[in-house]
């Protein structure tokens, strides 16, 4: 498997997490994490490793991880709390408190969060979208223009909308949290919410555990059914 090193940069919160017991799962080039501010129990992110600018950025060697563990994830948010909305910030939109030298961190970051709220209809009422059914036309359409993006996932596909250099801060997590009547959790420096990241801490470490081990030993059953049949 491809592995990605890059150096660590010193204040970097992904590169040096300051509450590692928030880590949920870890492979070669991603973490799972539960996610401070978080607008439901249950609500994580998956990060690179190293430094992407955004979830667009990843080069196609990490495709294969990356979705297995956009899967996973949804699998055990499903299980639990019976529903998971992916979503992410793709440099639109400062993702970090001003005065830090940047507003944007550079590790790509995709939400999943059990939630029902239809962020892809706010971005398709706001921008104009384009619709696709995976990462590697996601990536292609990013390298083709550079721009900054928001997507939400929306039945069967992935909503995008290529967005201005400039839009407010944390976009999709303010319609989110107005949409749950709770707009205060936009801000998730000021609502960290560690009491629900603890409710859900254990379950899902758990819960991801376990869906992953059935898809490993599906995987393995199918092989051998295979190999059987030839």
């Amino acid at each position: 498997m491809l592995s990605t090193e890059c150096p660590k940069v010193a204040g970097c919160n992904f590169c040096y997490s300051p509450e590692p017991w928030r880590i949920i799962c870890s492979t070669q080039n991603f973490n799972i994490q539960m996610a401070l501010g978080p607008l439901a129990e249950g609500h994580a992110l998956i990060i690179s490793k190293a430094h992407f600018s955004c979830c667009a950025e990843l080069p196609p060697a990490l495709t294969g991880e990356f979705e297995y563990l956009i899967s996973m994830l949804k699998a055990a948010q499903t299980s639990l709390y019976g529903e998971s909305l992916m979503f992410e910030h793709g440099r639109s939109g400062s993702c970090v408190p001003p005065g830090h030298g940047d507003d944007h961190c550079y590790h790509a970051h995709l939400h999943l969060a059990p939630l029902t709220v239809d962020l892809a209809g706010s971005i398709s009422g706001e921008f104009p979208t384009a619709t696709f059914d995976g990462w590697a036309k996601i990536r292609e359409r990013y390298m083709d223009s550079g721009r900054p993006y928001l997507l939400a996932a929306s039945g069967g596909g992935i909503t995008y909308a290529e967005t201005p250099d400039k839009i407010r801060s944390r976009y999709l997590r303010r319609i989110a949290a107005a949409a749950l009547g709770e707009p205060e959790l936009e801000d998730w420096v000021a609502f960290p919410n560690y009491r629900i990241i603890r409710a859900s801490l254990e379950k899902m470490t758990l819960e991801l555990k376990q869906v992953m081990e059935e898809a490993e030993q599906n995987a393995t059953a199918d092989s051998a059914e295979s190999g059987a049949l030839l």
